[in-house]
């Protein structure tokens, strides 16, 4: 009996100590750590989750999720440092970088004249990091007939940072223009900015004829060397090819559905030749904003996405729309087979909604287009049919529809919740972001506003409205 109670004694002992050992080490650091030796391994065994019947879009395995907290709310832009060490995050009007071995929060770049962030992008080098930044300067309203047409002016500049330090080391502000995406080109001697709408005539006062357009600054003298002049919608998605040549742009509304009207506006798509400066063509495919685009690998191919719920393929050499998912993004068919998965999980048989893509990125291998929609779920699609081929639902989040109205309480949060939205979305609004009038975006902390693809095409990067960023390993 005694001999037993030893035995007893000894294994309790054993017990705390591999307890008080695990509580030695912060588990945000061990989550980090695991991660980043993950998307660093190579050919290691991945565990195999349940899939869906063969014929239906099946769910991609994620080995390690983590979850981390970085802003107060929305986080409209994530970007990989070039060799995958880092995450540059833009929210609560500063730009964060996170080192992801770590999870450690690094620098820490604060906004200029009360602006707010809505892009980050590396330099291919690594070396320098830069940040755009806009915020509404005034509106004037107008009757034209039975139409009350409402004119939004902001203002807005770029700031460029030494990445490793986090020094300033230039100031880009031409005439006060707003500043809604950028980009740097694949060898680094430009860096594109999306602006707009800007005044035809810059000394223009009160209604002016505004029009969008795309600045390329040289990063040598950090000169502004040429500027692409599109629609009078500002250009609110840009992508450089991979191969330098090409640089394309998509028009959008600042606020759509808030009051904010363009006259003759069309959400179209771009094509401009980097060189000349020559506009190739014009893709008239979407009717309501364009919220992101990318080039295939080989530059022969551009995905663009918009709030019409459409994903658009186009050829840069014929010029032709070659493909487009169904402008439900889903069918029946599919939706029915991710509430399926999900109900396992969630114990709940919801049937997710139909939602939109804020985010595109071409996989490494050029084979799939990923996805990041507004109802919280990635979705992977054959690059050449647009074929959905797999989906992604992050443990943790909520599906929600996202046309409801949501003035209704219609969500099951507590009320003391609700009015925690309430407050992040006037604060968005407060900051230009332009995201609600009329109850039709994803109000909840699980709608996915970023994305980002790691340099190896391993790990995936999401941009929340709840100000976290969710990191994963992709199979």
């Amino acid at each position: 009996m005694r001999f037993g109670f030893l035995r007893f004694i000894r294994l309790l002992s054993i017990v705390m100590l591999v307890i008080f050992a695990g509580f030695g080490r912060p588990k945000a650091q061990t989550a980090y750590r695991a991660l980043a030796r993950n998307s660093q391994a190579s050919g290691q065994a991945k565990t195999q989750e349940a899939r869906p019947p063969a014929t239906a879009p099946t769910e991609p395995t994620n080995k390690k999720e983590i979850v981390f907290s970085r802003h107060d709310d929305v986080v409209p832009s994530v970007a990989f440092s070039p060799d995958g060490k880092r995450l540059a995050s833009a929210g609560d009007n500063c730009v964060k970088v996170t080192d992801l071995e770590t999870g450690k929060e690094l620098l820490r770049l604060k906004n200029s004249r009360g602006m707010s962030y809505f892009s980050v992008a590396y330099s291919p080098d690594g070396r320098t990091l830069a940040g755009a930044q806009s915020m509404l300067k005034e509106r004037s309203s107008r009757r034209t007939g039975d139409t009350t047409i409402t004119t939004y002016i902001y203002y807005g500049e770029v700031l460029v940072w030494d990445a490793q330090t986090g020094a300033l080391k230039m100031t880009l502000n031409d005439d006060n223009s707003p500043s809604w995406a950028l980009t740097f080109s694949p060898d680094g001697k430009w860096l594109a900015v999306a602006s707009g709408p800007t005044p035809e005539d810059r000394k223009c006062k009160g209604d002016c004829p505004a029009f969008g357009e795309i600045t390329l600054w040289e990063t040598g003298d950090w000169k502004l060397t040429r500027r692409l002049r599109a629609s009078s919608a500002p250009i609110r998605a840009l992508a450089f090819s991979p191969d330098g040549r090409l640089i394309a742009g998509g028009a959008g509304v600042i606020d759509e559905g808030g009051g904010a009207f363009v006259e003759d506006f069309k959400a179209e798509v771009f094509l401009w030749d980097v060189v000349s400066g020559d506009l190739k063509q014009k893709f008239p495919g979407h009717t309501r904003t364009v919220t992101s685009l990318a080039f295939s690998l080989d530059s022969r191919l551009l995905a663009s996405a918009g709030l019409d719920r459409m994903l658009k393929i186009w050829d840069c050499h014929t010029y032709e729309l070659k493909k487009m998912a169904s402008d439900q993004m889903l069918s029946i068919e599919e939706m029915q087979t991710i509430s399926d998965a999900t109900s396992s999980k969630s114990g709940k048989n919801e049937m997710p909604p139909i939602s939109w893509l804020n985010a595109l990125s071409f996989s490494r291998d050029g084979k799939q287009i990923i996805g990041g929609s507004g109802d919280s779920i990635i979705r992977f699609y054959e690059s050449e049919s647009v074929k959905l081929v797999g989906v992604l639902k992050p443990r943790g989040w909520h599906l929600f529809n996202t046309i409801m109205n949501f003035y209704d309480p219609i969500s099951g949060l507590p009320t003391s919740d609700i009015d925690k939205q309430n407050r992040i979305i006037n604060r968005g609004l407060s900051r230009g972001m332009g995201v609600m009038r009329l109850g039709r975006w994803p109000f909840h902390p699980g709608s996915l506003n970023s994305m980002a693809l790691s340099p190896d095409g391993k790990t995936l990067a999401i941009g929340n409205f709840d100000g976290k960023i969710r990191l994963f390993t992709l199979k």
